[in-house]
């Protein structure tokens, strides 16, 4: 079946020795993983260097019995200005990437996921140290790994006023619950109310928000240990000064 969707570059692999393996985040397709035959050999013979993240038109034949599927046509349509001497525009997006690479199943159309990858390019060059955050908390919540920050995991009571998150228990504890964890760390206050409002808000909403640096720091530790906790992997772009999964 021959598919055409405009799509994300996620990442791309040199296979053998004139082609890519490209994988892509379509808009009508969800995950895809490509053959592009041919660009390392001849780069005019596709219209894009499948630059991470860059936005594409894809044509690709679709293989019953593979999950790797032949290319035939790439044309950028918009690279967004990335990595142009913007260090932070470059780990940002690359932790977008592996946030979607390890979340989201080949071949399982979200086009809200697509739209959510749209918003956070246009939004990375003006609102570079917002806008991650934003995509992680709303990726979690596409992905079915939706944070549970408005109640205790141990007994499950509505978090009031003082709340405590637990690396161990990979959520939110109330001061009852403390005593199974004294090592949960005392949220700040607006911390947990900024993840619930971006929850509910739409992109732009969630832009007006304003964080002090401790209220983002804790923020990030946070959802890290959570993807942490609930996914079973160690993400490789957490900056290090928020690796706390070892402490």
């Amino acid at each position: 079946m021959i598919c055409s969707t405009p799509a994300f570059v996620l990442k791309t692999y040199d296979f053998r020795e004139t082609s890519k393996i490209a994988v892509f985040f379509s808009r009508d397709f969800g995950k895809v993983k490509g053959v592009l035959k041919g660009i390392r050999r001849d780069h005019k013979k596709f219209s894009s260097v499948l630059s991470a993240l860059s936005l594409n038109h894809i044509v690709f034949y679709q293989k019953r019995n593979s999950e790797i599927h032949l290319v035939s046509q790439c044309d950028l349509v918009d690279d967004f200005g990335l990595f142009r001497g913007q260090l932070q525009a470059f780990r940002s997006s690359n932790r977008v990437i592996e946030m979607v690479d390890l979340l989201l199943p080949l071949e399982d159309p979200q086009r809200e996921v697509f739209d959510l990858i749209f918003n956070f390019l246009n939004t990375l060059k003006n609102n570079p140290h917002l806008a991650p955050v934003l995509f992680q908390i709303k990726i979690l919540a596409l992905s079915g790994f939706k944070p549970r920050f408005d109640s205790c995991v141990i007994c499950e009571s509505r978090i009031v006023q003082s709340a405590y998150f637990s690396h161990s228990k990979g959520g939110l504890l109330c001061p009852h619950c403390l005593r199974r964890d004294p090592l949960a760390e005392e949220t700040l206050p607006g911390t947990i109310a900024s993840i619930l409002y971006i929850e509910k808000s739409d992109w732009s909403k969630s832009l007006r928000l304003q964080f002090s640096p401790p209220i983002k720091k804790q923020l990030e530790m946070i959802l890290n240990c959570f993807f942490y906790f609930h996914v079973g992997k160690k993400m490789k772009t957490v900056h290090p000064d928020l690796d706390v999964l070892d402490a």
